[in-house]
């Protein structure tokens, strides 16, 4: 009775009041135990002695009512004439590469020989044999850093209007009653279930000499009662007399559609119970039915469970008289009603309306954040707001390599080196991706907290804007980036007694899962390519620089000074670019150049252009740097959230040095090394299904992580759980 996982899953939470039914047992709230993370210390059962870093966190996005001064919405000051006491000139930057950089030239991506159809290989982007940095890709990572740490309005957030959907836990399942429509279609009947086997080894109860019992057929049956539940022992076709010791009944079929399924059902009738089956219950339904139509062109039907029928026959879609379904259940009036036992469901809100207030994109041209103000803005598709776009004041040029092309590109022989599969974005993961409250972005779901309250509580908001965590181990690690003198799989290596080889894909796995030893995953020597991963035939190198400039047109002292605080956060501070960035790509750090820095106020560029002969004063540029920087912090201070934000942004752009960054992962039993290995079948679920692990009624102790805040000192590590037996 459960449903086989969606190829494409999107998904969400729900809000709904229940309505009428009786009273099963509430199950109890299990207490969430703390542990220390303690970095080397051998796993314990529970796997609590191996802490991690999910390779993204959050910078926290606070509603923007309270915004005051720059920080408000505004209309852009005009681009008539340079205003006397705004900055026009020119920012000199030096990138520095500190972990390898991913520039891939597109365009002449190409099949591997010998590799499965659809997995390209890319090489480096040169101009003129030398790297090429696109100065949009500057441009777009300075925007994203601005906008984290203005609290400014997203630039962009289309597509996310429609509710996702989440999967409920097996635990479910005791909550859900059978039920059937009235002949009325205004009520609902509650029935009895049996279990009919159907996908076992050893045949089940004989139904006909020519056909197995279909969905709907009305039977007659004989149970018994089995190890867990009532068991049908005998099944026959529905005929006017009723034989002695039978019972009524309807098959109930959804198919195998979840591993391990061996039983169907059989709805009995009972001397039932009838409730009303409201216009909201009714109204919930549909809207799941509604999900399931607009997704079944990402139904795959190439593995070997069924897809569950509600998902692509639109007759078991219908909630009309004589329908048999589930009623959830779990304070004893009907809260929703599903076509299966453990079903997909839907939230209350779309990930826009939880979005906090006045974060979403700017919807007119009155109302623009700094960020808008400063890189541009488009008004969203379809809106009809005129004016549609501004420009803004913001140019990034003259981008050049000053690194020998021989230093900066390392190369790679053959098909290239395949890279590990960038994992999806999990929005149905809202443990991660949502706030314990609407108020306080900056606070992840309580850890234990049930996976229906963690997307059902309507007092939940989006926990910001998605940043990644700088690996400060890998970037630091001599041998990290380098393949070994080793024959074996350079992602079953262990490095420092920390890290792993994160960005490589491992070879393919063996017959057998672990190596003798038991310290590895066994795999051979085949490297994975495939339509799920890609590999490149070279990078830019650790150490690599680049120049540029940024040219700024009139631009207030507290927006410039925002732009400079990005530029000048140190050198232990990185920002994120290009691609694979989950695993540990493009780390890069900032440097303003003071001789290569040209700013001016408007009212020097006025006198300036009053006598043609005269010539723009030399301020220091450390000067004016300083005081931008020193005016935007000063009013920084008095926004809601700034220390919090500027919290997170700096845990992120440091990294931390105790922690190895990588992907949630399970650790097999047998496994005998103090860290667990990247899986060569890939299997990231097994961290999540874990995390969802229910005893006695409540969350497991240690289970129901949340994504803990990156600038929070009080957040506990997220440990890699054993794997759960199948």
């Amino acid at each position: 009775m459960t449903e086989a996982r969606p190829p494409k899953p999107s998904d969400v939470f729900f809000r709904r009041k229940p309505v009428g039914g009786s009273q099963p047992p509430r199950a109890r709230k299990a207490p969430t135990k703390k542990a220390r993370a303690t970095p080397s210390a051998k796993p314990d059962p529970r796997g609590r002695g191996e802490p991690f870093l999910n390779p993204y966190t959050f910078v926290p996005a606070f509603s923007r009512e309270g915004m005051t001064d720059s920080f408000a919405d505004a209309v852009p000051q005009g681009a008539d004439r340079l205003h006397e006491e705004n900055w026009t000139g020119t920012i000199g930057v030096r990138l520095t590469v500190r972990t390898p950089l991913l520039l891939l030239d597109t365009a002449r991506a190409h099949n591997t020989p010998g590799a499965e159809e659809g997995h390209l290989t890319y090489p480096v982007l040169l101009r003129d044999g030398r790297p090429h940095l696109p100065a949009t890709a500057l441009k777009g990572m300075l925007r994203t850093a601005y906008e984290a740490i203005t609290n400014s309005r997203f630039g962009v957030f289309n597509g996310h209007d429609e509710p996702l959907g989440w999967r409920r836990i097996a635990d479910d399942a005791r909550y859900m009653r059978p039920v059937r429509v009235g002949a009325d279609g205004r009520t609902l009947e509650f029935w009895g279930a049996v279990k009919l086997s159907s996908y076992r080894d050893r045949p089940g109860p004989r139904y006909s000499p020519k056909r197995p019992p279909e969905h709907g057929d009305r039977v007659w049956v004989k149970t018994r009662r089995g190890k867990n539940a009532e068991e049908v022992t005998d099944i026959r076709p529905y005929s006017g007399s009723r034989p002695g010791g039978w019972v009524e009944g309807y098959v109930f079929i959804t198919g195998q559609n979840a591993e391990k399924k061996l039983d169907e059902r059989v709805f009995i009738k009972q001397n039932p119970n009838r409730v009303k089956l409201t216009d909201e219950l009714r109204e919930r339904w549909d809207a799941l039915m509604e999900h399931h139509r607009r997704h079944e062109q990402d139904i795959e039907t190439g593995g070997e469970l069924d897809i569950s029928p509600h998902r692509n026959n639109e007759d078991r879609r219908r909630l009309t008289p004589g329908t048999f379904c589930w009623a959830y259940m779990p304070t004893g009036r009907i809260e929703a009603l599903y076509p299966v036992m453990i079903p997909r469901d839907l939230a209350s809100a779309s990930p826009a309306e939880l979005v906090p207030p006045k974060v979403e994109p700017a919807p007119s041209f009155r109302d623009l954040s700094p960020a808008d103000r400063v890189f541009g803005w488009v008004a969203q598709e379809g809106s009809g707001t005129r004016p549609a776009a501004y420009r803004g004041r913001v140019r990034v040029n003259g981008v050049t390599c000053v690194t020998a092309p021989g230093q900066a590109v390392r190369r790679f022989p053959g098909d290239g080196l395949p890279l590990s599969i960038l994992a999806q974005p999990k929005p149905t993961q809202g443990r991660f991706y949502l706030s314990e409250s609407a108020a306080e972005p900056d606070r992840p779901i309580k850890d234990g907290t049930p996976k229906n309250e963690v997307h059902r509580d309507p007092d939940r908001a989006l926990r910001g804007r998605k940043v990644y965590w700088h690996h400060r181990r890998a970037a630091t690690a001599e041998s990290y980036w380098n393949e070994p003198e080793s024959t074996g799989d350079p992602t079953q290596e262990l490095i420092d007694g920390e890290l792993y080889r994160e960005y490589r894909r491992p070879n393919a796995p063996a017959d057998e899962r672990l190596t003798r030893d038991g310290t590895a995953f066994q795999t051979t020597g085949e490297p994975r390519r495939d339509k799920q991963n890609r590999s490149v035939r070279g990078w830019i190198a650790e150490g690599t620089e680049f120049t540029f400039g940024i040219g700024v047109r009139d631009i207030p002292e507290v927006e410039l000074g925002a732009l400079l605080w990005l530029l000048t956060l140190g050198d232990d501070h990185h920002h994120r670019l290009g691609l694979g960035k989950p695993l540990g790509f493009g780390s890069v750090r900032l440097s303003l150049d003071p001789r290569e820095t040209k700013l001016h106020t408007g009212a020097q560029w006025s006198e300036y252009y009053r006598d043609l002969a005269g010539e723009l004063p030399d301020p220091s540029a450390e000067t004016v740097v300083e005081n931008c920087v020193r005016a935007f912090e000063r009013e920084a201070a008095n926004q809601p959230g700034f220390a919090t934000i500027e919290g997170a942004f700096r845990a992120a752009a440091r990294g931390r040095a105790d922690l190895p960054v990588h992907y949630p992962r399970a650790r097999p039993k047998g496994l005998r090394t103090p860290r667990t290995p990247p899986n060569p079948a890939g299997e990231s679920y097994a961290w999540f299904t874990a995390n969802e692990k229910v005893k006695d009624g409540s969350v497991a102790p240690g289970r129901g992580r949340s994504l803990p805040s990156a600038g929070d000192p009080r957040g506990r590590d997220l440990d890699v759980h054993d794997e759960e037996s199948s």
